[in-house]
């Protein structure tokens, strides 16, 4: 791999800011956020900014289990940006960090969305097989249903946690081949969240429930999700979250913006799988075509933008796993405004810049101005010629 880039140098100022006030425990209590976002969604870097890889990630641990508040977020953030630059040791991040985490969910814990969050990001990056993966699927399912309010566990905390746990096993399954999954872990999943969106609950666990199931019909192994005595079809899916959709369309939810248009987006996306079609999306990243040609694609792309916020474009454009996640590769056309140079002379004359001097300089047809003027715009012209052929 190559040696530090500034933008890597960069983020290790970061990490050692934020490892200095994680750790720096004279700093009270809500101090620590300050670093937090800035340092977490600056810049991309590779695994050799770390210097030792697991002893950072060792102590994150300790603040996880030990720590409070914006200490734990902080540390969550710092694996789950971890796992995501850390290029070819993501996988020994995930082991490492998996028993401690897998502990945590099985527990009660005041912040188990970002324990949540670091987990599946984690099981991302760091896995190498789909039964790694479906590991991971299987501790948030087993979150889910604790805390589910078809058991009767419905309360304040578990509403908050429930559309995070679904919207992280979503993001996992939207990583997997649903052809490989086992038929045995998740027998019954399409009736759970049919379940859910009988039920009066929230906008959050709503949607949550209506994008687990869109995905569902998307694997095309219905099979695998539903109990084998009810033999759920794909009709069925699809008028149930047509129902949802409408009653939620009837009622006062004019406010939130946001899941009226993502419930319209899915129904979109039921109406192409009615006609055997996949859904696409396009998205403009700094110039740059970013094309989504799967409903999997565009909940893996919604979920990290949401992650990475004001720095997701910044790891698009320098993240080599990113990159390869959305197949996305920088285009730079060769005829952009952009790319085209300027002709400077520098020049250095000891005795005073007479007219004359200045007539030699600029303005004569074999001035190394004009010379460097015209070499460029042959330059230029020929780049544009080769940019429409391409």
């Amino acid at each position: 791999m190559e040696g530090h880039t500034n933008s890597s140098k960069i983020l290790l100022g970061y990490f050692l800011a934020n490892l200095e006030i994680l750790f720096d425990k004279s700093i009270g209590e809500g101090e620590s956020t300050k670093f937090q976002y800035p340092g977490l969604h600056y810049k991309p870097a590779t695994s050799q900014v770390y210097g030792d890889l697991i002893t950072l990630l060792d102590r994150c641990l300790i603040s996880i289990t030990k720590g409070s508040g914006d200490e734990i977020s902080l540390a969550a953030n710092t694996i789950g940006l971890m796992a995501m630059t850390a290029a070819d040791r993501a996988h020994e991040l995930y082991v490492e960090s998996l028993p401690v985490l897998s502990k945590i969910l099985k527990t009660w814990f005041p912040m188990f969305k970002e324990i949540i969050e670091c987990m599946i990001l984690l099981a991302f990056f760091g896995t190498k097989n789909c039964e790694e993966i479906e590991n991971s699927m299987q501790l948030i399912w087993e979150l889910i249903h604790k805390t589910s309010v078809s058991t009767g566990n419905a309360n304040k905390n578990s509403l908050s946690i429930l559309p995070a746990a679904i919207s992280a096993w979503t993001f996992l399954l939207a990583s997997t081949d649903g052809r490989r999954l086992s038929y045995k872990y998740w027998q019954g999943a399409i009736s759970y969240f049919f379940h859910l969106l009988e039920e009066e609950m929230d906008e959050a666990l709503g949607h949550a429930a209506c994008e687990a199931l869109t995905l569902i019909l998307e694997t095309g192994s219905l099979e695998k999700f539903s109990h084998r005595s009810s033999n759920i079809n794909k009709d069925e899916i699809i008028e149930k979250l047509n129902n949802f959709i409408l009653k939620f369309r009837e009622q006062d939810h004019d406010q939130n913006h946001y899941y009226n248009e993502e419930l319209d987006f899915i129904s979109d996306v039921i109406n192409l799988f009615e006609d055997d079609d996949c859904p696409k999306s396009s998205i403009n990243i700094r110039g740059h075509l970013l094309t989504l040609s799967t409903y999997s694609q565009i909940i893996q792309f919604n979920y990290l933008k949401r992650f990475l916020g004001s720095g997701f474009e910044v790891h698009m454009m320098g993240n080599k796993l990113l990159q390869n996640v959305f197949d996305f590769t920088p285009i730079y056309h060769v005829h952009h405004e952009k790319l085209w140079e300027e002709p400077t002379v520098t020049y250095f004359v000891l005795e005073a810049r007479t007219k004359k001097t200045r007539q030699r300089l600029f303005m004569s047809p074999n001035s190394a101005y004009n010379k460097a003027r015209t070499q460029l715009l042959n330059k230029n012209r020929d780049l544009t010629k080769d940019g429409e052929h391409q």
